[in-house]
């Protein structure tokens, strides 16, 4: 039996024990700056990237859609840093996150949001995430960290399933 994961639209709510929403109207503050020709939304996602020397890093990531329906199979984690994605292109997108059980991925609670495509989201420090999930192909601006000569696996920590784990997401 295939077992398939429900797919609920984000909120800031029911993201918030993941991370942040990045999303305009998240923003802390709002006010008019450059001559009164810019609104900024302040202060709409926390960032963790200076953790044991590192930097922040801004990457592009190219996400190519999955054959349907997508065996999710592998959780992965950042220990020591926060990691962003927006949306380069106005699409819609996907993320299957969970929380952790006994220092692994809780497979039972898988949760997958529907992104709005002009919204990013940022995964907190050490949150179990899928590998980057779009329905069309799609680029996306990465904020995470970095370190001069160290490995990127110190950073990521991936969980394989076993076969009888394995779930499946279609849309």
């Amino acid at each position: 039996e295939m077992k398939s994961i429900p797919i609920a639209v984000i909120t800031k709510d029911n993201f918030l024990s993941f991370g942040h929403l990045i999303d305009k109207k998240n923003a802390a503050t709002k006010y008019l700056i450059n001559q009164e020709t810019t609104e900024r939304h302040h202060n709409i996602s926390e960032l963790s990237l200076n953790n044991e020397g590192g930097t922040p890093t801004i990457s592009i990531f190219s996400g190519t859609p999955r054959a349907m329906p997508i065996e999710i199979r592998i959780m992965e984690k950042h220990p020591i840093g926060s990691q962003s994605f927006l949306p380069m292109q106005n699409i819609d997108w996907l993320t299957v996150v969970c929380h952790e059980n006994n220092g692994i991925p809780d497979l039972n609670n898988l949760k997958c949001f529907l992104i709005n495509g002009n919204m990013g989201i940022t995964y907190n420090q050490n949150v179990w995430h899928h590998p980057l999930l779009v329905k069309n192909k799609q680029d996306f601006w990465i904020i995470d960290r970095t370190k001069t000569n160290e490995p990127s696996s110190i950073n990521l920590v991936e969980y394989h399933f076993l076969k009888k784990e394995i779930q499946y997401l279609s849309f």
